[in-house]
């Protein structure tokens, strides 16, 4: 291994697609004394909205005074990102700090199992390092990929198992229908080895998804909870503002304001607000921390003038989601300038299938781009060629940079969507302008 002799390079690498065992991670944590043992988990699983539900949950447990730790992928500009306590992310002399130990047990496993863990792996070894070290009282742990042979999956049984929406993705890695993907998502739950019942709760879903989570925890001896849908929302500029009734319908949480932006947040919000409850948080820190929340390329609004929304959309859901937004916030649409990127293992046809119907493409542009240094993202023109199969005209550009100057130029409102490994190199451009 070369991370410490090299840190900077492999910290803030790209993450190629996760190997989905459980052997490896299994084999480096005993090397480093299995520091998951000595940590309380709130397990997040699901397609879209876990980024979100980990942030909801982690200022919820802050702001009700327990030490929080947080793990979340992928990174948009530094590997740090993935790791933080209280909202504050783990410096680069921690990280590597944790990385020189996790080295050395990385050079058993090779002798011991012939192979390497995963960046992945070690980054997630790392973690459950750092957050022993900081004596955290509870861990926001979002699965990579996955749920039952993702490297996350090698902790104790959780205080709650949290699954978002589920929708077909990665179907190469995950299985070809929601019934498989569902399965392995639920691979999370656990059955309590103390014979008390565990905890899983999950926003509403499709009835394939939900009879699939609820016989699974009727095997696990979990709990099924099923977070009540958000009301009277109303939108107060990009926020969200929604009163939440628990499942038990003893407690009604009125006017919690979304401090993450986006249509759809108030189901991740009810949903990180439900767990919160049932593991008896205070309402007024439920309230509070929702309220306080960032998720970066989340429907992010970047800049008020010009008006840049970045909005990581990169399957069909997502972009559904996106329109949505869209259609809340935008009630007299003139147009915009889209710059959209992609990996090229993504249904990217799906997705501009969507935003074709919606209608938003009208007085629009949109302008295709590829990430950087990344060998599973499509190339400009692969974009264009899959946009005009869905009767969608895109302009190829060789980089982010000029294809954002021209997007000024329209003097529309510009978005940023497909990808969330662009965000780096927009954050690169809009330093350099």
């Amino acid at each position: 291994m070369t991370q410490s002799s090299d840190f900077s390079r492999f910290a803030n690498s790209f993450q190629a697609i996760a190997r989905l065992r459980l052997e490896s991670i299994e084999c480096l944590l005993n090397h480093l004394g299995n520091p998951q043992n000595d940590l309380k988990f709130v397990h997040i699983a699901g397609t879209n909205g876990k980024g979100s539900v980990c942030s909801f949950l982690q200022c919820i447990f802050t702001d009700a005074g327990l030490k929080t730790g947080k793990y979340t992928s992928p990174n948009l500009i530094s590997v740090c990102e993935r790791i933080s306590v209280d909202g504050v992310l783990i410096t680069d002399t921690q990280l590597e700090s944790a990385l020189k130990i996790v080295e050395k047990a990385v050079e058993s496993v090779i002798q011991e199992l012939g192979d390497s863990p995963t960046q992945f792996e070690i980054w997630t070894a790392a973690a459950f390092l750092f957050f022993k070290e900081q004596k955290c009282d509870i861990v926001v742990l979002e699965t990579g990929l996955g749920g039952a042979q993702d490297a996350t999956n090698i902790i104790p049984p959780p205080l709650a198992s949290v699954i978002t929406r589920i929708d077909l993705d990665h179907t190469e890695y995950l299985g070809d229908t929601i019934e498989k993907i569902a399965a392995e998502k639920a691979g999370i739950i656990k059955a309590p080895t103390d014979g008390t019942a565990g905890l899983c709760i999950t926003a509403w879903q499709s009835s394939e998804v939900l009879s699939v989570l609820s016989s699974v925890c009727r095997e696990k001896n979990n709990t099924f909870i099923i977070s009540n849908t958000p009301k009277n929302c109303v939108s107060d500029g990009f926020s969200e503002v929604f009163d939440y009734t628990t499942s038990d319908k003893k407690t009604d949480i009125n006017k919690i304001r979304c401090g993450i932006s986006g249509f759809y947040q108030p189901e991740n919000a009810g949903l990180a607000a439900e767990c919160a409850y049932q593991l008896r948080i205070p309402v007024e820190y439920i309230r509070s921390g929702i309220k306080r929340a960032k998720n970066p390329a989340r429907f992010e609004v970047v800049s008020q003038n010009p008006l840049v929304i970045y909005d990581g959309a990169h399957n069909k859901n997502g972009m559904s989601a996106l329109v949505s937004c869209l259609e809340r916030y935008f009630a007299d649409w003139q147009g915009a300038t889209f710059i959209t990127a992609f990996m090229g293992d993504k249904d990217i046809r799906s997705a501009f299938e969507v935003l074709q119907t919606s209608g938003f493409l009208k007085k629009s542009k949109v302008f295709a781009v590829s990430v950087k240094d990344n060998p599973r993202a499509a190339t400009p023109e692969k974009v264009c060629e899959i946009a005009a199969a869905a009767n969608i005209s895109a302009i190829p550009y060789k980089t982010l940079a000029q294809a954002y100057l021209d997007a000024l130029k329209e003097k529309k409102p510009i978005i940023l969507c497909g990808s969330l490994y662009l965000y780096k190199d927009f954050d690169e451009v809009l330093k350099n302008i």
